[in-house]
């Protein structure tokens, strides 16, 4: 007789895996957001130096630029740290 090696989980868990999986679904949607926003922000910000004329417009782009990366790092920090939460391993 052969028997089945498919696992069921308990309810708990599975509930807990629902919860898990809707709160990923709202982090997704959070950040989302937050690069959408970050974007916009930085081409009105490069759009605004461009129109500007200034002689300075490629340092101040450049500026924009940086500021947007250091964004962007600490979005991705973010978003590792829950990861790793949510794997079920310790946060740095």
């Amino acid at each position: 007789m052969l028997h089945s090696t498919t696992m069921t989980l308990p309810e708990t868990t599975e509930r807990e895996t629902e919860q898990l999986r809707a709160e990923i679904h709202r982090m997704a949607d959070m950040v989302s957001g937050v690069v959408r926003n970050t974007a916009i922000d930085a081409i009105s910000a490069a759009m605004s130096i461009a129109a500007s004329g200034s002689a300075t417009a490629p340092k101040d782009a450049t500026r924009v630029a940086g500021e947007l990366l250091d964004r962007a790092t600490v979005m991705q920090t973010e978003i590792d740290r829950f990861l790793s939460i949510a794997a079920g391993r310790n946060a740095a």
